[in-house]
């Protein structure tokens, strides 16, 4: 499947992005890209792609990390982050491990239409129709799903009661 992607030397988060997937390549990791224009491969791992959209907007991943720890609590782990402001509108991607892992999935909140149970997995339905069959338990992704739809509902309550 992946000899079929283009490779991309750069790519930054948005509300148009589906998915980053872990995709382990001879001995590195590389990330699969599902956004609204198709899937395509880049080189690095999907933290990389996280860290340089928080950077381009003005951020860090650490920065993003450590305001979602403010509203969810200094000891908890695998938080959703907001890397950017799309057109007003909080772009949060959430991960499905830990966002060291090599085995990690970001997601991206907007994307998902429908999650459906499949054994030990999940499926996620994005907004174009396609589907992610994602090695995760349902129970687990509704943690995850729940934590960043919190977080997208805090973020704009805080900007709307400052206008």
């Amino acid at each position: 499947m992946t000899k079929n992607l283009h490779q991309i030397s750069n790519y930054i988060a948005s509300n148009s992005t589906f998915c980053l997937i872990s995709h382990p390549h001879r001995s590195k990791v590389h990330t699969i890209i599902s956004d609204k224009h198709g899937k395509v491969i880049y080189p690095n791992k999907p933290l990389k792609i996280i860290r340089n959209t928080c950077r381009l907007h003005g951020s860090s991943y650490e920065a993003s990390n450590y305001n979602a720890k403010l509203f969810f609590g200094k000891s908890k782990h695998k938080l959703p982050i907001m890397v950017a402001y799309d057109f007003g509108d909080p772009c949060i991607l959430f991960p499905l491990f830990s966002p060291h892992s090599s085995q990690n999935i970001w997601i991206s909140l907007h994307a998902i239409v429908n999650i459906n149970e499949l054994g030990n997995e999940t499926i996620v339905t994005f907004i174009d129709g396609s589907e992610e069959r994602l090695p995760i338990h349902m129970k687990s992704f509704n943690h995850q799903y729940v934590r960043a739809a919190m977080y997208y509902k805090h973020l704009i309550t805080k900007r709307n009661s400052k206008l």
